[in-house]
C-alpha cells in the first residue's frame, strides 16, 4: 500500500482516501469510534473533512468520550442539553458549583481534563471562624457565596485536600492560591512556605511573598531564586503557584494535599481576601509532540503567544504588567471574563482559537422602561457577572436592543448571539414568542423566534400550537438560561459598521414578567 494520503473536495463532500481505501466508505459508527480516541481539538478539525466525518465528529458518542466518567453526578439534574458536545462546551466555558457550593468544577477546553477550585469552606484555615482574626464576607466578584477576609493573625496556615480519583489520569496539574489584597501588611517579612504532594510524601515545595508590592528591607537577605510573587489574573484576583503534581493514574485511596504556611516570625499580618485553591490541568503546548527543542522554545516565546492575542489587547485589559509572559495573558483571558469599559461589557477569548467574545451588560443596552420602577427593578445577585442587573416586574411592551461595533469582533469569524437570563415566577411569555434578530445595521440579518419560558414550565394553549421553528431556552452550567438570537459571520473589520441584536414581543399587549436579565452574549463559534 502506498503511504500517500489524498483528499478530494467538492460541494462540501470531501473524500479522504489512503491508496484505494476511501475512508468515507466506513460506517459512521466506525469513524465515530476512531475519532473518540483523539481529542476535542482533533474532532473539530476532522469535522471539516467531509459530511460523514462531520456527522461522526459531532455525534454524542464522540463527545461523551471526552466527558469525565462521572459527569452526570457533577451536573445538577435540573440542567438539560441538546447534545453531548453542547454539554462539553458549556462545562469548559462555565464553572459549575458542586457539593453544595464547596467546590467549583470545569473542564480544560483543549484536552477535556478536569479542573477544580476548592472553596474556603472546603479547606482547613487556622482561626477562620474566630471573628477577631478572620471574617466571612460576600463580594460580587467571588465565585463562592462567602469568602474569608484576613483581619490579623500571627499564625497563617491554609491546608486543602482532594482525592486523586477526582483528577484526570496521566495529567500534569498546577495548584494556585487565589486571593486579593486590601491594605495588606505583615507579609513582607517572611515568605510563605508552599507545598503540593500526596499525603505522606514530601511533594514539591517552594516559597513566595503574598504582598505584590513587597520590597526587601535592610534586615532581609536577598531572596533565593525559587521565591515568587503573586501574578494578576484577568478576573481581578491574584494567584501564586503552590506547586505541581503529575497524576499518573487513578488511585482511589490517595489524597493530594496543598499547604500555605507562615509561622516563622510570629509577627501579625492581615489584609487578604481569600477565594480558594485552584487545581488546573496544564494546557498542552502550541507545538506538536514530534517537534524539536527549537520549535518548542519558539512556541513558548512571547512572539508566538502575542500573535494569538487580539491586536487591541492592551486597551482591553487594564493590568498587564504583572503577567510574566504573553502566554500567561492568553491563558488568563481564555479562562476568565474581564469587565471592560467601566463594567459595561465583559470580554474573554475563545480558548482554542483566540477569537474575541463579549457580553453586553444591561446598562450597555436599550431596554424599554428599564428605569421605570413600576416595570423593572435593578437588583444585585451573587451569580451575576455585572454589579447590577434588571428584574422584570411587569410590562406589556418587551423590547431589548443592543449594538456593538463590528471592528471589535474578530475578522473571518462565525459568531452567535445569546440572550442570557433567569426566570423567577415568570408569567405572560407563554402566549406569543419573542422575535429575535441579529444583523449589521441597515441589513436584514438573521431572524428567529423563541418562548422565554422553559419548555417544561410553559402552559400549552389549544388555539395556538407551538410552531416547529420556535426555540425554547437552554440551561447553562452557570445556572442561567440562554436562547440563541441569531448568528453572524464577520468578514472583516468595518469601522463604520455595527452589529445589532434585538428581542421584541409587543403583539399581544398582555402583561408579562418574572425575568432577571444578565445581558447579551456574543460568542465566537469554536
Amino acid at each position: 500500500m502506498k503511504s500517500k494520503v489524498s483528499e478530494t473536495e467538492g460541494g462540501g463532500n470531501g473524500e479522504l482516501s489512503i491508496d484505494t481505501l476511501n475512508l468515507n466508505a466506513l460506517p459512521q459508527d466506525c469513524i465515530a469510534t476512531i475519532i473518540s480516541f483523539t481529542s476535542p481539538r482533533d474532532a473539530c478539525r476532522l469535522s471539516i473533512v467531509s459530511t460523514i466525518f462531520k456527522l461522526a465528529a459531532e455525534s454524542d458518542a464522540v463527545w461523551e468520550s471526552f466527558l469525565p466518567s462521572q459527569y452526570q453526578a457533577l451536573i445538577p439534574s435540573s440542567l438539560s442539553f441538546s447534545s453531548k458536545k453542547e454539554l462539553y462546551l458549556s462545562l469548559c466555558e462555565n464553572h459549575v458549583l458542586i457539593e453544595g457550593g464547596r467546590k467549583s468544577f470545569w473542564l480544560e477546553k483543549v484536552s477535556g481534563k478536569k479542573c477544580y477550585m476548592l472553596s474556603p469552606k472546603d479547606l482547613y484555615i487556622e482561626w477562620v471562624n474566630t471573628p477577631t482574626y478572620w471574617r466571612w464576607v460576600s463580594i460580587p466578584e467571588a465565585r463562592f457565596e462567602e469568602v474569608p477576609e484576613l483581619l490579623s493573625v500571627c499564625w497563617f496556615e491554609i491546608r486543602g485536600k482532594i482525592s486523586i480519583s477526582r483528577l484526570s489520569p496521566m495529567t500534569l496539574y498546577k495548584v494556585y492560591l487565589v486571593f486579593k489584597v486590601h491594605d495588606v501588611y505583615g507579609f513582607d517579612y517572611y515568605p510563605v512556605n508552599l507545598s503540593v504532594g500526596l499525603v505522606g510524601t514530601d511533594g514539591s515545595m517552594r516559597t513566595a511573598y503574598l504582598d505584590p508590592e513587597h520590597v526587601l528591607t535592610e534586615q532581609q537577605s536577598t531572596p533565593v531564586e525559587d521565591e515568587m510573587f503573586p501574578k494578576a489574573r484577568v478576573d481581578g484576583w491574584l494567584e501564586i503557584e503552590l506547586g505541581e503534581f503529575f497524576n499518573e493514574r487513578c488511585v482511589e485511596d490517595g489524597e493530594l494535599e496543598m499547604t500555605a504556611i507562615e509561622i516563622d516570625g510570629g509577627n501579625w499580618k492581615g489584609g487578604l481576601i481569600f477565594q480558594g485553591i485552584e487545581i488546573r490541568a496544564v494546557t498542552p503546548n502550541l507545538c506538536d509532540s514530534n517537534l524539536g527543542l527549537d520549535s518548542f522554545s519558539t512556541a513558548e516565546s512571547d512572539t508566538a503567544w502575542e500573535s494569538l492575542l487580539p491586536c487591541q489587547y492592551k486597551d482591553l485589559v487594564p493590568t498587564l504588567v504583572s503577567f510574566s509572559s504573553k502566554k500567561d495573558i492568553y491563558l488568563s483571558l481564555g479562562g476568565n471574563p474581564v469587565l471592560i469599559e467601566g463594567g459595561r461589557k465583559s470580554f474573554w477569548l475563545e480558548k482554542a482559537s483566540g477569537k474575541k467574545c463579549y457580553m453586553l451588560s444591561p446598562k450597555e443596552l436599550y431596554i424599554e422602561w428599564v428605569n421605570t420602577p413600576t416595570y423593572w427593578s435593578w437588583v444585585r445577585i451573587l451569580e451575576a457577572r455585572f454589579e447590577r442587573v434588571p428584574k422584570l416586574i411587569s410590562v406589556c411592551w418587551f423590547e431589548i436592543r443592543g449594538k456593538i461595533s463590528v471592528c471589535m469582533l474578530s475578522p473571518k469569524t462565525h459568531y452567535k448571539a445569546y440572550l442570557v437570563y433567569k426566570v423567577r415566577n415568570v408569567y405572560g411569555f407563554e402566549f406569543y414568542p419573542v422575535k429575535l434578530s441579529v444583523g449589521v445595521v441597515g441589513t436584514e440579518g438573521s431572524k428567529r423566534a423563541a418562548y422565554l419560558e422553559p419548555e417544561r414550565e410553559r402552559i400549552p394553549i389549544d388555539l395556538q400550537p407551538t410552531p416547529n421553528d420556535v426555540q425554547f431556552p437552554k440551561a447553562r452550567v452557570d445556572g442561567w438560561l440562554e436562547v440563541e438570537m441569531g448568528d453572524f459571520f464577520n468578514e472583516g473589520c468595518m469601522n463604520a459598521g455595527e452589529l445589532e441584536m434585538s428581542a421584541l414581543e409587543i403583539e399581544g399587549g398582555n402583561w408579562k414578567g418574572g425575568l432577571i436579565f444578565q445581558g447579551i452574549e456574543i460568542r465566537a463559534i469554536a
